[in-house]
């Protein structure tokens, strides 16, 4: 097991690259409580430098456990979210990694970019920086500390949006070091489209912020584990963490 949280890991390796500081005021969700008036956790929100709106970390916990329907039903303990949105008057991804840790040891993740744009209709920008990661994705997709979840596992909504080097992995929390590895690689491949990316106006802006919002939008609906964390925390300081991500 690592000293470090997923966030703690995935903040400290950006924070070495570019400048971020804590957003003050959202003392509301710092520190929440489950339905049932246990510690619920909490989001720490931090603005970064030129190019970055926000950066979002999200620590969850469930107390003695609360059964999650897709993975058999079985006990988790809490849920990690970190999150990088660009000022989207770039053309950057959103990077994201969300985890679920269960009470016996297994943990499930996903991580992709998002993208506020269409790849079909941008070659050279996928060519640029996904297909040179395309090796590094195909040596942790198959990698012995990790099972692949196949796509047929998923929603048909999250199946609408997600990019070329989407994963999404059954792995255990002993192995969370592997992970880590990942989210490094993910984060270099970011700061490499973040620092060549050159500033376009409002209206390439307000495409990607609407293509987003529909994403966003739809994930309310049918995300499986929003559903759950609605249902542990209630729909108010869900709704709350929600804002706090976009």
């Amino acid at each position: 097991m690592q000293e470090k949280s997923l966030t703690e890991f995935c903040f400290e390796t950006l924070l070495n690259e570019v400048n971020l500081y804590r957003v003050e005021g959202l003392d509301d969700v710092a520190n929440v409580k489950l339905l049932s008036g246990g510690d619920g956790g909490g989001i720490k929100v931090y603005k970064g430098e030129e190019k970055i709106d926000k950066v979002t970390l999200v620590n969850l916990s469930y107390g003695n456990g609360i059964p999650i329907p897709h993975h058999n039903n079985e006990l988790s303990t809490g849920s990690e979210i970190f999150q990088i949105l660009p000022d989207l008057t770039y053309k950057i991804p959103i990077w994201g990694i969300n985890s679920v840790v269960m009470k016996d040891g297994n943990y499930h993740f996903d991580t992709d970019f998002t993208f506020g744009f269409d790849l079909v209709m941008d070659y050279e920008f996928t060519m640029t920086y996904l297909d040179p990661f395309h090796d590094i994705y195909k040596r942790f997709l198959n990698h012995k500390d990790f099972i692949r979840v196949h796509l047929d596992e998923t929603t048909t909504w999250v199946r609408t949006y997600i990019s070329p080097v989407f994963v999404m992995v059954k792995t255990k929390v002993d192995k969370v070091a592997t992970v880590y590895e990942l989210c490094a690689e993910f984060i270099k491949c970011w700061l490499t489209i973040y620092r060549e990316a050159e500033k376009r106006d409002e209206a390439f802006k307000q495409q990607q912020l609407n293509r987003i919002k529909c994403q966003y939008a739809g994930m309310q609906e049918t995300d499986r584990m929003g559903k759950i964390i609605m249902d542990a925390y209630g729909q108010k300081t869900f709704s709350k963490f929600m804002k706090a991500m976009l």
